[in-house]
């Protein structure tokens, strides 16, 4: 639940810190998170999508399933497109190691890298689970 913090008391406990420290010949990535995130998350979808349809597949459902997955499909594809249109200033990318080792700047502040992804994964991971829950049970019936 929240609570209301007057503005005063947020100034008395705030912490004033630096600023990250650019790394030289370095390049922001476009949404901040590694492409390889992006894949996972495709990944969760699809799977979702594929255990499902291959638990309750008939000859009547092959048209909503080339229609969920032509839906997953550009749903991660045009954030992914989207991305590349991002100027490149000539800089690299930072690897995963990188990427694991300094976090991730969120809303509500940094956050440690595995924090961050397991906020990005509890849906998709919560609707695998669904998913195998169902088959279990079609599979009981």
């Amino acid at each position: 639940m929240s609570i209301h913090i007057p503005a005063a008391v947020l100034e008395e406990k705030a912490r004033i810190v630096a600023p990250p420290a650019l790394r030289p010949n370095r390049q922001e990535r476009t949404f901040d998170l590694h492409p390889a995130v992006h894949l996972m998350l495709a990944g969760t979808w699809m799977s979702f999508v594929l255990i499902l349809s291959a638990a309750f597949m008939g000859k009547d459902l092959v048209i909503p399933l080339a229609i969920n997955i032509i839906g997953v499909t550009s749903l991660f594809l045009v954030p992914g497109l989207w991305a590349r249109i991002a100027p490149d200033n000539g800089g690299r990318r930072p690897s995963w190691s990188e990427f694991m080792a300094e976090g991730v700047d969120t809303i509500t502040g940094r956050m440690a890298t595995k924090e961050a992804l397991a906020q990005i994964f509890i849906l998709p991971v919560l609707l695998l689970s669904l998913a195998t829950v169902m088959v279990a049970i079609k599979l009981t019936l």
